[in-house]
């Protein structure tokens, strides 16, 4: 999924990036769009240091945070939220449960078939479960510039094409809003999708 030599030698000082100051905005904009129950079971995929675990956290009963990369988990558990359960793994290798969303920033495009993906995330979610997930507009390669070295399997995506491959998995009610710009160092601005849907 990832490369996670990457991850694991960036983790520590994660949270001081730029990237990761701006990205800040996305949980409360996401929360927004993102009906919760204090009962809920959420999944938080590619969860890294806890950008959206942290502020969901507070909301639900639980959120699993699925990262592959174990120091990134090791930093988001030394924040001390007593119903964070940090899971180091792949999606594609299962899962310990059914949630009743799913959540993710900035990881879908280090995952190389989108489309099993979205599969994984129906399979995973109870009846009505729900998804919210944020990533790149489709983009020409330079957002990340070392792409081959961060593990980077798309640069960023179409929503008529991601919307397809959610509804072929029996995603439905996919809906697409810009949420955030990234400024990066090359100067230039990346808009940022919020995908969001439900399983009948």
């Amino acid at each position: 999924m990832t490369t996670p030599t990457h991850f694991d030698t960036a983790a520590r000082d994660w949270d001081q990036r730029p990237t990761s100051v701006q990205l800040a905005a996305v949980a409360p904009r996401l929360l927004a769009q993102l009906p919760l129950s204090p009962a809920d079971q959420v999944l938080d995929f590619g969860a890294g240091t806890g950008l959206l675990a942290t502020q969901i956290a507070p909301r639900v009963a639980q959120v699993t945070a699925l990262d592959t990369s174990a120091a990134m988990l090791d930093v988001l558990q030394s924040k001390g939220h007593a119903n964070i359960t940090p899971l180091c793994g792949d999606i594609f290798a299962g899962l310990p449960g059914q949630y009743h969303a799913i959540v993710s920033c900035m990881a879908l495009h280090h995952v190389a078939d989108t489309g099993a993906l979205m599969q994984a995330f129906a399979d995973a979610l109870h009846s009505g479960g729900r998804i919210a997930l944020v990533d790149l507009y489709a983009e020409d390669g330079s957002f990340h510039g070392d792409n081959a070295a961060k593990g980077v399997q798309h640069f960023g995506f179409e929503p008529k094409a991601l919307q397809a491959l959610a509804e072929q998995a029996g995603l439905r009610d996919i809906a697409f809003t810009e949420i955030l710009r990234l400024h990066q160092r090359n100067g230039r601005d990346y808009p940022l999708f919020l995908m969001t849907g439900r399983k009948p």
